[in-house]
């Protein structure tokens, strides 16, 4: 009894840690059975995804009018599918994301996603493109999952206010004893969880995409770009080339739609992990470890990386990196980080400017040569093995291409210009005065000076969380052409700046774009709305962005005056509250 009460926790952490384990691996034998059973599991799986209801070799209908995987899900016009083959699944499911993963690798015959693509959504009812695979909108997809990741996300986000608003820091106090294990059964469940859901999950379509790419990879990481016609950037190329060679042997094949999650998966903990890090040098071991459970278990961060099986939890990880890198000032790997992230998404390039204000704040030509020089070697090395056979401005011209694809006011992005019912419509319509991509860029620059101006009246390196945060906010609630999924950083950017500024509002705003981005990215996924539906989803998560982003500004005003960045920096022998302001 007495070893029981010394040892009890210790007990019950290793059992609950080894007993995902054991459901994870039950999971993935399950999933690994006869062929039979898998392709039934895809054509029946509770997502709906890109066995249901698809004929033989269904799943690669949609392939032939997509080429990108981000976010190629938007507003299609169903333009590709032939609904003569509703109903009429045969046989295997070929070309699913789970199952036999035996669908065709090459990726030459994928047409522009631009010229297919519609304001309507590829329907897929049936065409083995439907449910949340099939396309941002109109697909059927089962509520066998939607409804208990709803209810489970109505439970998180309920939990986070009530324990946000109630307690405080010296309500988190916890033992000295147990606490590297509480952490690893936090990060372990978190992955094991994940893993044993993963499987089950179609995913979207997206994943085919992904599956695609590393098939051709596999087969010639230098004739990738030349003998395909993908327009996704070079860097994340390199890791669906280490999962086209592990998925081409016997053992593996079967697991592929899991391996193309496995590395946000990885990047989930690995990030919830930096976080927790960061925090226990500057906050108590409570609040750390809530601040791991709450980005572990956020279910805007699992839907995107376990259910819709994209790469944003990846470049999140990068983001994140750099920021720390930055405020510790080790601004030469930061500017690598930086780089790997613009070499992985475009989007990427929003970030850009918090190193160019700190660049500008330090005065010194040597950070600048070590931020140059890591930014040009690093871009030399990523791009170098696919230079081969290329025109010299190969790389330009793939991010012209992909930055002109989707020439609309937004495009499923749940922000200003939806809510005013611009979701789908041409940037060339004009608003009042200007376009609305006229807008948008407009709103780009004012956003930019803003943070230029917030990050000088700082004068210190520790503002950059907060920068980072209002330039993806301002940028996806007012700019144009933006996908429903860009937001996603935004909900570890708002930790990171909590961490650096102590302000418990911006715990707050991670819990609140956390709330907006999982509306987002599940009414998408779940196709609940049509593209020319008003949906009172659409209306509340735009409007709450928009809401959002104003009581960022009054936040970054605050905490933008130097007293309250000198108030922040950590005290060897003082631990803020978590109710400081």
């Amino acid at each position: 009894m007495n070893v029981w009460k010394a040892n009890g926790l210790k007990y019950i952490l290793l059992f609950s840690l080894i007993l995902c384990a054991v459901v994870s691996v039950v999971s993935l034998w399950s999933y690994s059975g006869s062929s039979a059973s898998q392709s039934a599991a895809v054509r029946q799986g509770p997502s709906g995804g890109f066995g249901g209801g698809g004929g033989p070799g269904g799943g690669m209908r949609g392939l032939d009018s997509v080429n990108s995987a981000d976010s190629k899900d938007q507003g299609t016009t169903g333009q590709t599918t032939d609904s003569s083959t509703e109903g009429t699944s045969t046989s295997g499911d070929q070309g699913t994301m789970a199952g036999t993963d035996t669908s065709a690798s090459d990726s030459s015959g994928a047409a522009r996603d631009g010229q297919h693509r519609g304001p309507g959504g590829m329907s897929g009812n049936g065409s083995g493109m439907g449910g949340p695979g099939g396309g941002g909108r109109s697909g059927n997809s089962s509520s066998a999952y939607a409804t208990p990741l709803a209810v489970f996300a109505a439970l998180f986000f309920g939990a986070f206010v009530f324990i946000t608003y109630r307690f405080r820091a010296r309500d988190w106090k916890l033992g000295e004893r147990n606490r590297g294990l509480m952490l690893w059964t936090v990060l372990g469940v978190g992955f094991f969880l994940r893993m044993t859901i993963a499987p089950w999950i179609s995913g979207h379509m997206d994943l085919m995409l992904f599956r695609n790419w590393a098939t051709t990879a596999a087969d010639s990481l230098s004739g990738f770009y030349t003998n395909g016609s993908s327009d996704y950037p070079p860097f994340y190329i390199y890791i669906l080339y280490v999962i086209g060679q592990i998925s081409s042997t016997d053992a593996f094949s079967p697991y592929m739609s899991v391996l193309l999650r496995l590395p946000n998966i990885l990047a989930d903990i690995v990030t919830a992990y930096m976080l927790y890090r960061l925090a226990s040098k500057r906050v108590g071991y409570g609040v750390s470890l809530g601040l791991a459970i709450f980005y572990v278990f956020n279910p805007a961060v699992f839907i995107n990386s376990t259910f819709w099986g994209q790469v944003d939890s990846f470049f999140t990880m990068l983001i994140v990196g750099m920021i720390v890198l930055l405020v510790e000032n080790r601004i030469g790997w930061s500017a690598v980080l930086f780089t790997i992230a613009v070499l992985m998404k475009p989007q990427g390039i929003i970030y850009g400017p918090v190193l160019f204000f700190e660049l500008l704040r330090q005065r010194k030509i040597q950070p600048w040569l070590l931020s140059v020089g890591g930014a040009v070697v690093t871009t030399i090395l990523v791009i170098l093995p696919f230079s081969w056979g290329q025109e010299p401005l190969w790389l330009l011209d793939l991010y012209k291409g992909t930055v002109g694809e989707y020439p609309y006011a937004s495009v499923n992005a749940y922000n200003f210009f939806a809510l005013i019912g611009g979701n789908y419509t041409q940037d060339t319509t004009t608003l009042f005065l200007f376009s609305y991509h006229t807008w948008g860029m407009i709103c780009i620059v004012l956003v930019t000076l803003f943070t230029w101006w917030m990050y000088i009246r700082s004068r210190k390196p520790q503002f950059a969380a907060a920068a980072a945060l209002v330039l993806i906010a301002g940028v996806f609630t007012f700019a144009s052409s933006m996908h429903e999924r860009y937001l996603f950083p935004a909900a570890a950017l708002a930790v990171l700046a909590y961490l650096y500024l102590k302000d418990r509002r911006f715990l707050w705003l991670a819990g609140g774009f956390s709330l907006t981005i999982f509306l987002n990215t599940f009414d998408i996924f779940y196709s609940s709305n049509s593209q020319d539906h008003y949906g009172i989803i659409l209306c509340v998560t735009s409007l709450l962005n928009v809401l959002l982003f104003g009581y960022l500004v009054k936040v970054v005003w605050d905490c933008s005056r130097p007293a309250t960045i000198q108030a922040a920096l950590p005290k060897a022998t003082n631990i803020a509250p978590l109710s400081a302001e």
